[in-house]
């Protein structure tokens, strides 16, 4: 195991790790969906653009949380700002209640997958923002450890 996974796996906080496997999950089953449903229902080429609205999105939700070291410089964990809730809990209202009824109303025929593809975006985004941020704490600590 090279020093960056191993420094991952001893400091990371047991929140960030927990939020990163829910939305790698959450994207792999969305995905699986999509795939079948591409396959069974012919699903148009354009449903891709759901996915880059999606990323768009979620590269704004992901500036709402950061991961931070610790007072006993050792543990990175996960601060979400109190916005980042609030577009969170909207974002499971529109999944759950609005999107549907919205996308219908605008005749996207599979509106199902339309939504899948746009929570695929915001997950990848917000786990690839997540990471990117735990990156920078780990060259920064190995760079003072270096010196």
């Amino acid at each position: 195991m090279n020093q960056k996974k191993q420094f991952r796996k001893q400091h990371i906080d047991k929140k960030i790790k927990y939020f990163g496997r829910i939305y790698i999950l959450l994207v792999l089953f969305m995905f699986g969906i999509v795939i079948h449903d591409s396959f069974v229902h012919n699903l148009p080429f354009f449903y891709i653009l759901y996915t880059l609205v999606g990323s768009v999105i979620g590269h704004f939700i992901g500036l709402t949380q950061r991961v931070i070291l610790s007072e006993d410089q050792k543990t990175l964990s996960l601060k979400v700002k109190p916005i980042g809730m609030a577009i969170t809990i909207l974002l499971l209202l529109f999944r759950y209640f609005a999107g549907n009824l919205i996308l219908e109303e605008f005749n996207v025929i599979w509106a199902t997958d339309a939504l899948y593809l746009f929570f695929i975006g915001i997950y990848f985004s917000k786990v690839k923002s997540m990471f990117k941020q735990v990156d920078e704490h780990v060259y920064a600590y190995f760079f003072d450890k270096s010196e």
